[in-house]
């Protein structure tokens, strides 16, 4: 049967665009249910429904099966205009039928009869299925599923669930469906999608910044994609340029696709509803005026117009935009001329009357009402729970400007709060300090609860700025002052300081029972962002001690609970996130403590110096890991220089360190020199005897210990680690003994001081198995593997297994004085060709080439890793590379490709 040509667009599969990727986790669950009677794709426009049912069409045409296919637009929903093109759809596959008059029976007689001579399975795709309302063609179609009709499977995508009974195909486990949610991209489809378009790796913070903005929309990923070159932007300008980039086509495509098939009242409730982040039934009542609100919110979410539920702790249920469609809709009602401070105002009053005193404050904000405001204040804020409006409150304070404020001093405390909490110290610094002048002025100089919050924002300032006389003044004077009660959990950021400076103190054990203490119970149990706040600086209690278990005990625990209640944006998540990856790092899990510090390293502007310089060294310190030296020493210039710009001197110093470590692990001596004498100068300018000085010495003395092992001066490197170790045993870090301890066993030994050498062995090893020290172990027990092997033997099988497991079989581990990448040439070799083909692989690193040239030895992951010396989780992270890379699912694919590729560039 020949289809006419009027019909042939509509019954012609589309093939995917050159630059779709394959969607084989939804691929797998369709080819799972490739024997159901009905499989329904779900979601709104460009969530990529019909590139995932042309992919699997392709795959089905492959195992032999006929494939008929329909495209139906708006005027197709006639049963007469549907019945032909159905009948069309099935000729051009293969199974010529008569379309007939009236209704359905006598086409599904006809099909019948064909499917009975028909011995292939036979699949009906209907796409963009929601543009049939008419009841004759759901009556054919209800027909067609409910029809006993061997072989026939029908699968319709559709932007709103259609008007069919399912509920029988449901109890019979006839029926699939994959919605919305299932549709969008994970990370890694996300972090393919860019590779393929760009040609090139994705840059991995670029990945999930585009990811986390458009949250897998798969249209919101390819309109990233096609303004930037996604692996080469600056990850920190993406959600700026997401938002004025590609504005044009994201605008014309909604217009398009989504808002000319919108009713008008539909429209305008949307535009009137969006200027709230997040909105229930009764909020869009009472702020829009609409006694239909719930009517309206179901027909939004049937539609499925990018509206998502929202959890909250209430039993209500909260829904919010998507947010590339609530810009959208922002600049729509600018154009229509809405005034968003009005609804705001509303908004405000409903939060009042609910007790939901944050979402008022931040609603108070946005419609500009200073005296809403102070009133707020005064009920009690900043709120403990949540600060997600907290970055309103500080940008329109900003606005407001300091004449207006200085005549409402409490609204002046909450932004100086706002500003300190969100990480916007200059103003939070300005705040603060009018706010000290107008206390004076107003009399409230001595109230004790102003005293503790100037006090408090003081010793926040003073530790984000790394000052410790400051902080440790302002903390004292709130020792001298009547404790009342702080509104707003501000008791938890009071905790959080403490920990950190007795932390850094060394004073570990009295910061443990300062958390453990039954004064602190509600914040332990707490699921507020400031309670989680303080539980991240208690892991970080745990990490300065060098207790990696421990603090992988509280600080995952912790993680969780952030990212469920508040999100993986929030504060409490990011400083969690910061403090578990280096736990993470320390306990081998390299993937875990990579993927936390890509998604929130750009957030953590609002942390202490010392988790941010824990943070850089660890995400350097993986780079090293899995690209080339040279990528990671370019990180931690670029580190070294941000650090210097800020004035944070340690922060600059532990860069260069990680400089100097990384350059020694391939030879380069001289300038190892050179950026010692860089240490020794700042270790000179900070001769005190403050905890900042004293650290800044003990790292440039343990460069000098590196340096001085590298150039076969045993002696001078053990006169280098006494330093080091004074400030260990003072600040309590039992981590920096174990290295301490590590790098005097190669000296000694060096010396022929075997004995005293074994000695320090046996601590080293002790102390890394009781703290979960396992990278310290591998990166300092480089080269000594027959001595802690000895060493171990003393704590029994068990030690001596663990030491195994960390550096690989005898003999494999290199023997530098810092953990080196072994070359090609080191490596066991397959025959020669194979694998200098494989190795030639152009567009993978050289960490992934040597992980492929292995692979093609039939190696396994844990053979792999002993190989490398590096973990089992570092080496499937590598082969996850490879598979985007290769666009491959499997090892053999990888070998076959990299051949093909390799061959191809000779």
């Amino acid at each position: 049967m020949v289809a006419s040509p009027c019909i042939l667009p509509k019954i012609v599969p589309p093939r995917p665009a050159s630059d779709a990727i394959s969607r084989e986790r939804l691929i797998g669950r369709l080819q799972a249910a490739s024997d159901r009677k009905l499989v329904l794709l779900t979601g709104g426009a460009g969530f990529g429904k019909t590139t995932l049912m042309a992919q699997w069409r392709q795959r089905l045409d492959r195992a032999g099966a006929r494939v008929a296919w329909l495209t139906l637009a708006m005027q197709d929903g006639a049963l007469p205009t549907f019945r032909g093109i159905l009948a069309g759809a099935l000729g051009h596959a293969g199974l010529a039928i008569e379309a007939g008059e009236g209704g359905g029976e006598a086409l599904i007689a006809s099909l019948l009869e064909v499917l009975a001579r028909t011995p292939a399975d036979v699949y009906l795709m209907i796409d963009d299925f929601h543009h049939v309302q008419d009841p004759a063609t759901l009556a054919l179609v209800q027909a067609l599923i409910d029809a006993i009709l061997p072989g026939l499977h029908l699968v319709i995508a559709s932007r709103t669930v259609p008007a069919l009974r399912l509920g029988r195909l449901r109890a019979m486990e006839e029926f699939v469906e994959i919605d919305g949610a299932e549709l969008t991209f994970d990370f890694d489809e996300t972090a393919a999608f860019l590779t393929a378009r760009a040609g090139v790796p994705a840059n991995a913070e670029v990945a999930r910044q585009v990811h986390e903005i458009t949250e897998g929309w798969p249209v919101g990923v390819r309109l990233a994609g096609r303004t930037r070159d996604a692996a080469c932007d600056s990850p920190g300008d993406v959600p700026a340029r997401m938002g004025a980039g590609d504005n044009g086509n994201l605008e014309a495509y909604l217009s398009e696709e989504v808002i000319d098939e919108l009713p008008a009242c539909l429209l305008d409730f949307m535009l009137h509803v969006s200027v709230l982040r997040s909105f229930q039934a009764d909020l869009a009542a009472f702020v829009t005026s609409r006694d239909d609100a719930a009517t309206l919110i179901d027909e939004i979410l049937g539609r499925h117009v990018f509206l998502r539920r929202v959890d909250r702790r209430d039993d209500q249920a909260w829904y919010r935009f998507h947010p590339m469609f609530a810009a959208y809709l922002d600049k729509r009602r600018g154009r229509a001329g809405i005034d968003p401070k009005p609804l705001h105002r509303r908004a405000a009053l409903w939060f009042v009357q609910q007790g939901r005193f944050a979402d008022a404050m931040r609603s108070a904000a946005l419609c500009d009402d200073l005296e809403l405001a102070t009133q707020l204040v005064d009920g009690g804020l900043p709120p403990a729970h949540s600060l997600a409006h907290l970055g309103v409150v500080a940008r329109w304070t900003e606005s407001v400007g300091g004449h207006r404020m200085a005549a409402h001093p409490r609204l002046l405390r909450m932004g100086a709060w706002a500003a300190a909490l969100t990480a916007r110290m200059d103003l939070a610094e300005r705040w603060l300090t009018r706010l000290e002048t107008t206390a004076d002025a107003d009399g409230l100089a001595e109230d004790p609860v102003e005293l503790r919050h100037r006090l408090l924002l003081r010793a926040v300032l003073a530790t984000h700025g790394d000052d410790e006389p400051a902080a440790q003044a302002a903390l004292r004077g709130l020792e001298s002052i009547p404790a009342p009660s702080l509104p707003g959990g501000l008791e938890d950021i009071e905790l959080a300081v403490r920990l950190h400076w007795l932390s850094a103190q060394g004073h570990h054990l009295a910061a443990r029972c300062l958390y453990s203490a039954p004064a602190a119970r509600a914040t332990r149990t707490g699921r507020g962002e400031l309670a989680l706040v303080a539980a991240a600086a208690a892991a970080n209690v745990a990490m300065r001690e060098g207790n990696a278990l421990e603090a992988e005990r509280i600080g995952a625990t912790a993680l969780r609970r952030a990212r469920t209640i508040h999100g993986s944006g929030a504060l409490c998540a990011t400083l969690c996130a910061g403090v578990v990856a280096q736990a993470w790092f320390e306990l081998d899990r390299l993937d875990e403590a990579y993927a936390a510090l890509a998604a929130c390293r750009m957030r953590l502007r609002g942390a202490s110096a010392e988790l941010k310089v824990g943070a850089a060294r660890v995400f350097g310190r993986i780079q090293a890991l899995r690209e080339p030296p040279q990528d990671a020493l370019a990180y931690f210039t670029r580190a070294e220089a941000h650090f210097r710009a800020t004035g944070m001197d340690r922060g600059v110093v532990a860069m260069v360190a990680e400089q100097q470590r990384l350059v020694l692990s391939y030879g380069d001596r001289r300038h190892a020199q050179a950026l010692q004498a860089v240490l020794d100068g700042y270790a000179a300018r900070h001769p005190g005897d403050c905890i900042h000085d004293v650290e800044i010495g003990a790292a440039a003395a343990l460069s000098r210990a590196r340096l001085a092992l590298a150039q076969d001066a045993p002696q001078e490197a053990l006169s280098a680690l006494e330093t080091l170790r004074r400030f260990a045993a003072a600040r309590g870090c039992e981590r920096l003994q174990a290295v301490a301890d590590l790098l005097q066993a190669r000296a000694l030994e060096a010396l022929g001081r075997s004995a005293q050498a074994q000695g320090c062995a046996q601590s080293a090893v002790a102390t890394c198995y009781r703290l979960g020290l396992h990278r310290t172990l591998i990166e300092e027990g480089a080269g000594l593997h027959p001595m802690l092997v000895r060493a171990a033997a003393h704590g029994g099988a068990a030690l001596v297994e663990h030491v195994r497991a960390r550096l690989g079989e005898a003999g494999s581990a290199p023997a530098l004085a810092v953990a080196a990448v072994p070359t090609l040439a080191s490596l066991p070799q397959a025959p020669a060709a194979p694998v200098r083909t494989i190795a030639a692989t152009p567009g993978l690193t050289r960490r992934e080439q040597e992980v492929l040239a292995l692979l093609e030895q039939s190696m396994s992951n844990k053979r792999i890793a002993l190989t490398l010396n590096i973990s089992v989780q570092t080496v499937k992270w590598n082969l996850k590379k490879i598979f985007v890379k290769l666009q491959v699912t499997s090892r053999y694919e990888a070998i076959v490709a990299a051949r093909k590729l390799a061959t191809c560039e000779q």
